[in-house]
């Protein structure tokens, strides 16, 4: 009644028997989109495009699948699922940025401040704040969400700079839960990557 060690082989060979889809080298591939896609989730967090990253992971080890037997790795609807999930995640960290700024008072100019701000922020965060590995662009984003907010309410000259700082500070804060978000939909697209070369 004790355990052998050749229990565990005998248990992964007998699923290899009763799924044929499941093999040596997909169990392989699995576990490799299971480690590279975790740290492009990583990068996700940090506003980089750590999920089309892993979309990319994905796309190589179809083409290695085609290559090798010929047989397609993902199923046509798994590949048009990781797709649609990016994109999704992106829309959803775009558009919570402006939320949070409308969230906080801000009006149009504001709300499109926060979107570009965003973005221009993250890109000097790269740049400009190296010194923070990585981070940097995380807090260019935030930093960017916020000024574009006040800048763009700004424009419309009829408030006060002080009575800014709420619109500002809300699209910083809608900034971190659009990233928040779009790493759900990062976990999503892992999680499909990796069952989906186990069964597909």
């Amino acid at each position: 009644g004790g355990w052998h060690p050749h229990q565990d082989c005998c248990t992964t060979q007998r699923l290899l028997d009763e799924d044929p889809l499941m093999t040596g080298e997909t169990i392989v591939v699995a576990l490799l989109m299971a480690g590279l896609g975790g740290g492009c989730l990583f990068l996700t967090l940090l506003t980089l495009l750590g999920n089309w990253a892993i979309l990319i992971l994905v796309g190589a080890a179809q083409l290695w699948s085609l290559s090798g037997n010929g047989a397609p790795l993902y199923s046509g609807w798994t590949l048009v699922a990781l797709f649609m999930l990016a994109i999704l995640g992106e829309v959803c960290e775009t558009a919570m940025g402006a939320a949070g700024a409308r969230a906080g008072g801000a009006r149009g100019r504001g709300a499109w401040g926060a979107v570009l701000g965003s973005f221009a922020g993250a890109l000097l965060g790269t740049v400009l704040l190296a010194f923070i590995p990585l981070a940097g662009t995380l807090a260019g984003a935030l930093i960017g969400a916020a000024v574009g907010a006040f800048i763009g309410e700004m424009t419309y000259g009829d408030r006060s700079a002080i009575s800014l700082v709420l619109p500002a500070a809300a699209a910083a804060a809608g900034r971190m839960a659009g990233v928040i978000v779009k790493f759900a939909f990062g976990v999503a697209i892992w999680l499909v990557a990796v069952i989906g070369a186990l069964w597909n």
